[in-house]
């Protein structure tokens, strides 16, 4: 008698499952766990793209320079990085010019802001904002 009561009191807690409000909890907390997995992934992605960013605009400084080996100066404002691409003699430094990871062309000055005895290479920034320039010189 024990081993039927026993049973029956075993297989009526086996049915009884999860209530709602037991779920609940467990989506509340697995969105809120998400939630925070994105933000900081986000956060390793943008570092990521201005990391990217600055090691273009160092890969288009060194063609830069090389081009000046070439031809004894390095391109004017007008001609600009196109040079690189489309050189006026000799082969070309450059297949393609590339875009920053916010896909946008990298801008180029002679003489620099940053760089006065030569030039400054650098993308616009995520948001395009005045001083978030990200380009061919030290992080101050």
């Amino acid at each position: 008698m024990e081993k039927n009561i026993k049973k029956a009191l075993l297989s009526r807690l086996a049915l009884r499952g999860f209530s709602l409000v037991e779920l609940m909890v467990v989506v509340t907390l697995m969105a809120i766990l998400v939630g925070i997995g994105t933000v900081l992934v986000m956060e390793r992605l943008e570092t990521g793209k201005e990391s990217t960013a600055r090691t273009q605009a160092y890969e288009i400084a060194k063609a830069l320079d090389l081009y000046k080996l070439q031809t004894g100066n390095y391109p004017t404002v007008s001609e600009g990085l196109e040079v690189l691409v489309k050189p006026p003699k000799g082969k070309p430094l450059l297949l393609e010019l590339p875009l920053d990871p916010w896909g946008r062309e990298y801008n180029y000055a002679i003489p620099g802001i940053h760089n006065p005895k030569s030039f400054d290479v650098w993308s616009a920034g995520p948001n395009e904002e005045e001083g978030a320039e990200i380009g061919n010189w030290r992080e101050e």
